[in-house]
């Protein structure tokens, strides 16, 4: 296994909750989370919510693996988990209005960002 694909990842997802959405679509997030911290791989996760101040994304997920080499199990327990509950995310983030803005990070050293 390289060195990459041994690094921690981190998948940082951002949305856009209306407020008339936020009980149900909170529902869904802790059952994705039961779900992905009962996974090989799993090592830490917050849930951070926007209370003040401007912008865009109101809830943000955070989510910390041991490296890349776990994401596509963790990815499929997920949309297992989702097919036996019958859940469509794509369908109900549309009916609930949710926009979404993911993406995986890897952590950067301080010794990176130091000029040498």
């Amino acid at each position: 296994m390289s060195e990459i694909q041994k690094a921690r990842v981190v998948r940082v997802n951002r949305f856009s909750v209306p407020e008339d959405a936020r009980d149900e679509f909170m529902r869904l997030i802790g059952r994705t989370h039961e779900v992905i911290r009962s996974q090989p791989g799993f090592v830490e996760d917050l849930i951070l919510e926007q209370h003040s101040g401007p912008g865009e994304f109101n809830l943000l997920t955070i989510i910390k693996f041991e490296g890349e080499h776990v994401l596509q199990p963790v990815i499929a327990a997920v949309a297992k988990s989702d097919a036996e509950a019958g859940i469509d995310r794509q369908a109900l983030n549309r009916r609930l209005g949710v926009e979404a803005n993911v993406g995986f990070y890897q952590p950067v050293t301080l010794r990176e960002l130091l000029p040498a």
